[in-house]
């Protein structure tokens, strides 16, 4: 609604634009021959007879009377016009501002449901560029489009045709100069906008390089790097300054050849008249003069619309640059997408089963991180992975979260095959703590709200405790309203950790997943977190670590080498038959 009512308003302004250099002909016209009857000009009579409608202003003063209403009305179509303009203004800006939202909404939603893998495909720099940049840039072009992009066109159109009627000899050069100009701008345009999308591409290779700086600032300080990386970032921005300033090379011929077209036409005027200037009356000479300086008012009309263009259709291009790449983000199907079955008449038997499971991070490839994983997990149970880095223990929770899809074999949660279980339900139903401890800007207790909405105070208090973060929370003076800033960096990693433990389990879900989430704790410390969650008889746990005793109580425990199972059983199974454990057991616990 608003991309019609919007140009149809801007319409009207321009018709009154349009308007003005014929009421001011018809002024000077009135002046010169008293009867609008007499005036040459079919136009100038037409509105010099609704000049004198107003009837007499200032009496024994016709000139000065036709000069004050005639002035009068241009002023009040001013005003009109201003009225519309501001009216226009708003409405750009709202549907600009709707749409920018929107669109950063969908993006951002859109973000959100996609797994790794499809993430991967165009990386965490061009994602954040295409949410702020490419949002920013389609907000622009409806923008330009609601204010100018059918002003300017109207008010050239409708200048050449008065032009014409005035006089055909200037109309015919506008004709010929108009034409010319829009040829100019549209190929410098045409040459220009095939680069705005390596611009683009450059603006995301700055984000991606600050990202990466702005996480690891940490370890480019500790190898001393910090004059390297700087050099590295300069480069990359004197990449995308280059490509930048070439497009500006470009589009900055263009104002140069409207000011010297137009100069050139200024000339070619006063050339066609000067003839009728020096050799008619005198009333012929002021209907020439007032036609001059009505032209000369369309060509100042014709030359802001034309130097209005090339902005607007600038801003239109990077939009449509802008569409094209969100729309390559917005029609990505989500490889991993939701079943619509529930099991809610589970109450026993294996709750977590991996049937034959193969997976491999890159699509066709015959690596793979897991091999022929095979194991069940019965409600109630706690299932141990251990084993070393690379492994394939994490690659595990990714699975039964559906992070990712197993390249071969079934995973099965609550006799139900993933892929066909309803999303929301599943990750409702599990709790995890991730090997990299992750707290949201906010507060302590709104952290613990993105887990259980409806918690209390006091159910938060018991999970601090269990977690054993209550300590150190309790001496915070604003308790659980105590700040959290961006990634949780005023904690320490094992308070962060704890705090990620206790949010886990205030979720109060069915299945609780620690994947190596005590690894920044003291042994104290995590063998009192472990009591805790052995006192939790209804919750079924899945406790991932490079350490035996955080395991050796599970009901099971897989040990995983190079993607492949090399032991499953329990803590004293695998002590006589896994001669992996047995070495890892005998380096942590008895030489350790």
């Amino acid at each position: 609604m608003a991309l019609t009512i919007g140009p149809l308003i801007k319409l009207i302004e321009a018709f009154f634009d349009l308007l003005i250099p014929l009421f001011m002909k018809a002024i000077i016209d009135l002046n010169q021959y008293g009867d609008p009857s007499v005036i040459p000009n079919q136009f100038s009579q037409k509105l010099g007879s609704f000049i004198r409608l107003f009837g007499t202003w200032i009496p024994d003063n016709q000139s000065l009377n036709d000069a004050i209403i005639g002035g009068t009305i241009i002023l009040v179509m001013g005003v009109i016009g201003f009225a519309f303009t501001m009216l226009t203004q708003y409405i750009a800006a709202r549907t600009a501002m709707n749409v920018g939202t929107e669109v950063r909404e969908c993006l951002y939603e859109k973000i959100i449901s996609l797994s790794k893998k499809d993430r991967e495909k165009f990386g965490n720099g061009r994602l954040m560029t295409s949410l702020n940049s490419d949002s920013y840039q389609i907000q622009q072009a409806i923008l330009f489009f609601v204010r100018l992009v059918v002003r300017s066109p109207a008010i050239i159109l409708g200048s050449l045709i008065f032009s014409f009627i005035l006089d055909w000899r200037i109309g015919l050069a506008f004709i010929a100069l108009v034409p010319t100009l829009l040829i100019v701008i549209f190929l410098v345009l045409g040459q220009s906008s095939k680069k705005y999308t390596s611009i683009q591409e450059a603006l995301d290779d700055i984000s991606t390089k600050s990202n990466d700086d702005i996480n690891g600032a940490r370890v480019i300080r500790a190898f001393n790097r910090q004059s390297e990386e700087t050099e590295s970032f300069g480069q990359t921005t004197s990449n995308y300054q280059n490509k930048s300033i070439n497009v500006h090379k470009i589009n900055s011929l263009i104002n140069p050849i409207v000011f010297a077209s137009t100069a050139l036409i200024t000339i070619l005027i006063v050339f066609l008249v000067r003839g009728t200037l020096l050799n008619d009356t005198d009333a012929e000479k002021v209907v020439i003069s007032s036609t001059i300086i009505a032209e000369m008012a369309y060509l100042a009309q014709i030359f802001f619309a034309v130097t209005q263009l090339p902005p607007v259709l600038l801003d239109i291009i990077k939009g449509g640059v802008a569409r094209k790449r969100i729309n390559q983000i917005l029609s990505l199907e989500p490889s991993i997408t939701s079943g619509n079955k529930i099991n809610d008449s589970f109450t026993d038997g294996d709750i977590i089963a991996f049937k034959n499971v193969y997976f491999s991070y890159k699509e066709s490839s015959d690596h793979y991180a897991l091999n022929d994983l095979t194991f069940t997990l019965k409600k109630n149970q706690t299932l141990g992975v251990i084993g070393g880095t690379g492994s394939g223990k994490s690659t595990i929770i990714n699975l039964v979260e559906r992070f990712y899809d197993a390249s071969k074999g079934e995973v099965e949660y609550k006799g139900i095959n993933v892929k066909d279980y309803d999303l929301s339900s599943l990750r409702k139903e599990i709790g995890l703590v991730n090997q990299k401890s992750r707290l949201f800007k906010g507060t302590i207790k709104s952290n613990f709200l993105m887990a259980n909405p409806n918690i209390s105070d006091e159910e938060i208090e018991i999970a601090l405790k269990q977690a054993e973060a209550y300590e150190f929370v309790s001496k915070y003076d604003d308790y659980l309203n105590h700040e959290v800033v961006e990634g949780g960096n005023n904690f320490s990693g094992g308070q962060r950790q704890r705090l990620c433990i206790a949010r886990a389990l205030a979720k109060k879900s069915e299945l609780l997943v620690f994947d190596d989430s005590t690894s920044a704790l003291d042994l104290l410390t995590d063998k009192k977190i472990r009591e805790h969650l052995k006192e939790m008889k209804d919750i079924t746990k899945i406790i991932i670590s490079q350490r035996v005793a955080t395991i050796s109580d599970a009901d099971q425990i897989i040990v995983l080498d190079k993607g492949f199972v090399v032991g499953i059983g329990t803590h004293e199974q695998l002590l006589k038959n896994c001669d992996i454990y047995k070495e890892i057991y005998e380096t942590q616990i008895q030489k350790g």
